[in-house]
Order: C-alpha cells, then sequence, then structure tokens
C-alpha cells in the first residue's frame, strides 16, 4: 500500500521558478549563482508558510548537485535525491527552537572544520534563528564572520527584530512577503486541476482567504475540505470547515447598525450564540468587511472591482451599504469593532459587548437624528421670526436665540451662517477665547461683551455691535488689540481666523427694551463699560499695565451694581 503524502508535501517547490511571489529572492539567487558570487550567510525573514526554508533547500540542491553549482538543479543526482529526503550529510537542518543553547552551537563549530562528505559545500540551515540565546549567538558570532570557504550558514526567522545586529551585519538578508490572493488562487487552480479536483472556483477563493498569505496554510486547507467532501467541493462546505460566516450575515448586521435597527440587530446576534460562532473571529471578519465597504464608499464603482473580488460579497449588496450611509458612520462603526475585538476574548459572555455596540450605535443614531430634526425645527421657527430684521440688515445670517436663551453666562445672540464647525463646537469655542482674552486683557473682554452677535464666516469672526457702541467696535478694531484676539483664536481653534467688526441695529431688541422700560438703564450701563473700557486703555498705553488696579475695579463695580463693602474682622 502507498503512503499517503500530504498536497503541501506533495507540491513543495522543486526549483527556483516553483515558488510562488518571491522572484525578487529567486532572481537574486540564480544571479549569484551563475555570477559565482555566493555568500557565506544568508537570512530569510518573513511570514510563516512563504518559502523561506524551501528556498533554502532549492539553494543548497543548486550548490551541491552534481551538474552545479547551477541555477536549475537536476533533482535526479544522489545529492538532489538526498537533500530533498532530509539525508544529506552535508546539508543539515537544525531547529533553533530545540536547540538553541550555547553547548549546541559549541558542537555546531566543532564540525564546521571537515570538508563535505559528497558535494561541494557543507551547508547549515538553522530554521527560527531568532530562537537562540544570546550566549549562542555570541558563539556563532566569530564562526559567522569568518567560516571556511566551504562552509554556508542559511538562517530562516519570522522574528528578524529579534536576531542581533551584528548577526545581521554579517548576513544577506532577504525579506519574504505574503502572497496575494490571486497567487494563491492560481498555484491553487493548478494543483485542482492535476490532482483532478471537483472544486469550483468561489470554494478555492475563500480558502486563499483564510489562509492569510501563507501558500502552506491553503494548501493544508485544501487537503482538508477535500478529504471532508466526498464528490464537489462547494463554498457552503468550506465555510462549514473553516467556521465561516456567510457574508449575508455581514450583509444584514450592518444594514440593521446603519438605519438604526436595534432589535434586527440584536435578534442576529442571538442567531449568531444560538449556532455556537467564534465571536472573536467574527468581529474581525465583520472589520474586515466593513473595510470593503469603506473602500468602496471613498473609491466609488469605478475602482471598485478588487473590491468586490477580496470581499467575495455581489456588487450590488456593497453598493447598497455604501450609497445608504457616509463615510464618517463607517468609520465610527470600525472603531467600535476594534474596541470590542480587543476586549471580547477575555470575556466569557463575549456576545454582550457584541450587543452592547449594536445598542450603542443604533440608539446614538435615532438619538442623533431626532436632535437635528428638533434643531432644524427650531432654525425654521428662528428664520421666519427674524426674516425681516435680517432683511433690512442685508446680512443674511442665521440667528440662534434658543441658544443664547440656555446659556446663562452669555450676553452674546451666537450666529453661525456655516455648518461647520457646529453650533456646539463653536459655543465652546467662543467660551474658550473670551476666557482667554478676560484673563489676558479685560477691556477687550469689556468690548466683545459688548456685542450682540457673533458668527463665523468662512476664516473670519464676525463680531456686530449695536449703534450706541462704536466706541467699543473701534477699539476692538485697533492693530494691537486685533493682534491679540485673533491669537487667541489661532491658538484654541488651531486655524487662522480673522476678526471683523460691524455695526447691526436689532430693532426688534430695541422695540423690546423700550417696551420694558430697559433703554435707559441700558444707555447708562453702555456708558459706565464706555468709561471702564476707556481708562484701562489709557493706563495700559501710559503705564504698560495689563490689568486695573483692585481699587479701581471696585470703585467702577459700586458705581454700576451699587452696595456696600465690609471688611473681616480677625478674632
Amino acid at each position: 500500500m502507498i503512503k499517503y503524502q500530504s498536497i503541501y508535501r506533495k507540491w513543495r517547490p522543486q526549483f527556483f521558478e516553483d515558488i510562488v511571489g518571491q522572484k525578487h529572492i529567486t532572481q537574486t539567487l540564480k544571479n549569484a549563482i551563475k555570477l559565482n558570487r555566493i555568500s557565506h550567510a544568508y537570512l530569510f525573514s518573513g511570514p510563516r508558510g512563504v518559502g523561506k526554508t524551501t528556498t533554502a533547500r532549492i539553494l543548497a540542491k543548486a550548490l551541491n548537485c552534481q551538474k552545479g553549482p547551477t541555477e536549475y538543479p537536476c533533482n535526479q543526482c544522489a545529492q538532489c535525491i538526498r537533500i530533498n529526503q532530509g539525508q544529506s550529510m552535508d546539508v543539515l537542518e537544525i531547529d533553533g527552537a530545540s536547540n538553541r543553547g550555547i553547548d549546541e552551537i559549541r558542537e555546531l563549530r566543532s564540525k564546521i572544520g571537515f570538508a563535505p562528505a559528497e558535494g561541494k559545500y557543507k551547508i547549515y540551515i538553522i530554521d527560527e534563528v531568532h530562537m537562540l540565546t544570546n550566549e549562542a549567538f555570541n558563539a556563532l558570532l566569530k564562526t559567522l564572520e569568518e567560516p571556511p570557504s566551504q562552509v554556508l550558514f542559511i538562517f530562516a526567522t519570522t522574528a528578524p527584530q529579534k536576531v542581533p545586529k551584528t548577526i545581521l551585519s554579517r548576513c544577506q538578508c532577504f525579506y519574504f512577503r505574503r502572497l496575494s490572493r490571486e497567487e494563491m488562487v492560481d498555484k491553487l487552480t493548478k494543483i485542482a486541476t492535476e490532482e483532478k479536483l471537483n472544486i469550483d472556483l468561489t470554494s478555492l477563493q475563500l480558502i486563499a482567504e483564510s489562509a492569510t498569505g501563507s501558500m502552506r496554510d491553503a494548501e493544508s486547507i485544501l487537503d482538508q475540505v477535500v478529504t471532508y467532501s466526498e464528490k464537489q467541493v462547494t463554498s457552503e462546505v468550506v465555510r462549514e470547515i473553516l467556521g465561516l460566516i456567510p457574508q449575508e450575515i455581514f450583509w444584514q448586521l450592518l444594514k440593521a447598525i446603519i438605519i438604526g435597527d436595534t432589535k434586527t440587530g440584536l435578534e442576529i446576534i442571538n442567531q449568531l450564540v444560538k449556532e455556537g460562532v467564534d465571536f472573536h473571529k467574527f468581529v474581525q471578519d465583520l472589520i474586515v468587511y466593513t473595510h470593503h465597504v469603506s473602500l468602496l464608499k471613498i473609491l466609488g464603482k469605478d475602482n471598485s472591482a478588487a473590491i468586490f473580488y477580496r470581499s467575495g460579497e455581489e456588487p450590488e449588496k456593497l453598493s447598497e451599504l455604501s450609497n445608504s450611509t457616509n463615510i464618517k458612520t463607517i468609520l465610527d462603526i470600525i472603531e467600535e469593532l476594534k474596541l470590542v475585538e480587543e476586549k471580547i476574548r477575555y470575556y466569557y459572555y463575549p456576545w454582550v459587548l457584541l450587543e452592547l455596540m449594536v445598542v450603542k450605535l443604533t440608539q446614538s443614531k435615532e438619538q442623533s437624528y431626532q436632535k437635528e430634526s428638533k434643531i432644524v425645527n427650531e432654525l425654521v421657527s428662528d428664520i421666519q421670526k427674524t426674516s425681516l430684521v435680517e432683511q433690512s440688515i442685508g446680512i443674511g445670517e442665521i440667528r440662534e436665540d434658543h441658544l443664547s436663551k440656555n446659556s446663562k453666562n452669555s450676553k452674546n445672540k451666537v450666529l453661525s451662517r456655516n455648518k461647520e464647525p457646529k453650533q456646539d463646537q463653536f459655543e465652546q469655542l467662543w467660551s474658550k477665547v473670551l476666557a482667554r482674552v478676560k484673563k489676558e486683557r479685560i477691556s477687550l473682554y469689556t468690548f466683545l461683551m459688548a456685542s450682540n452677535s457673533v458668527l463665523i464666516e468662512d476664516d473670519q469672526l464676525m463680531v456686530g455691535f449695536p449703534p450706541d457702541c462704536l466706541f467699543h467696535k473701534e477699539s476692538l478694531e485697533k492693530r494691537v488689540n486685533r493682534d491679540i484676539v485673533e491669537a487667541i483664536l489661532k491658538d484654541e481653534a488651531n486655524c487662522e481666523i480673522k476678526l471683523k467688526c460691524f455695526i447691526v441695529e436689532d430693532k426688534t431688541k430695541k422695540d423690546e427694551d423700550f417696551k420694558s422700560g430697559k433703554k435707559k438703564d441700558k444707555i447708562e450701563d453702555n456708558k459706565v463699560i464706555i468709561q471702564l473700557g476707556a481708562e484701562q486703555e489709557n493706563q495700559i498705553s501710559n503705564k504698560g499695565e495689563s490689568n486695573l488696579s483692585s481699587k479701581n475695579i471696585l470703585e467702577k463695580a459700586l458705581d454700576l451694581f451699587g452696595g456696600t463693602i465690609f471688611e473681616e474682622k480677625k478674632e
């Protein structure tokens, strides 16, 4: 009875040309052999299953073949056959993980001086060389620097950063890259054709996707699914063996999150719990699926052929998700999924984290929609109330009186003509700016607080004053004062914003003041404010000081608000 040989062993490359996706390395090695420029030490690094050890064996055959050194080993001579079988006395494969100590390296060094038994070179292939101890590396260092002419070292590792730089500097280093999905599908198709396997292209694509760039893993998976399926290998069989979630589930869950359907999202997760899904892997796959949607949103249909190919999804499905939302929502979903993925492996009930994420994303979307609707309704109402006044002013800004009513500490009606920055963000920015101005120069703060409208328009801060505050407007427009305010704006907003002042006569407010009997008080208050600002400007220009004295502040406060000063008695 002939012993069965697994696919990855049977289809292991025997020539440089058979190695998939590493032409930048194989071509260099072939030229080195052709030009007789063989180095005494090589280091092959890269992910698992991409051809590092296989390339080392082919190089050993090319150097020790009876027809060599040659770029094309014959695979028929005694030397090639023994190397393929792992029985050559001149090619020694050493596992660095199990022979990592200084004693093993000393034993290796004691045998290096002997001449090759059969071939032209004595070749040491040390796999996972990064597992050697520091002492072992130090013991190997001198030999590696000046080895005998017939000795060749080939190191293979998945973690080159763990290899000492003193070793790396004495080797020619080659990095083996991950294989693309297309390259692996081509190789799997060739194997399936030669082995006469009944498997469709979609199944091969799923196998290649699951292998994540490792050709050896892809061949092992192919061997597994063929063994499981007696006749036809279908994508359903591959998904069942690999535990892959159907793309339809990802589409349904993502659709529920986007439209804010909490109930449907929780029902999908509950069904996955019943099916015993690995939620850690599910979240990882969902991140990839959502990423494909984001790429489609950014690149558009014209550049999406590769996206559909990688995702394995029908174009209509991804396009529907992409068209039903915006890029910010997609990126928010990915960020939440990343947080869940970091925590889910440590939870006894992992699906709870996913359920909480669905609730958070769907409910926040619903609340955001309701809030936006409320704001739009209020803005429409305000526009209707003040449209006549705005037409007479000729500025066309949108008043947001309801925001100023909610702010007890603000005397200004905050206005915004553009959607960006958002109103709440502008209020926070303006509060910070006022606080900074008050701290650095109180006179400027006094002038700004006398304004009756503030708005951001393009890259300008528009500050409006009533006609009786002409002094405040002109003072703010002075070069030294304007520079201070603009510097604070730039610091807080992280962008250039210019200050522009104008006079606005709010007829509606004026009529209300007359009716409530406040006109006289307002005029008196304005006189005091003007007096405060004028006195402080004189002090700054004459003395170079930025603050009023405590005595002056107290006196002006008494004039403005009245009251009595009491001194605290010490016991």
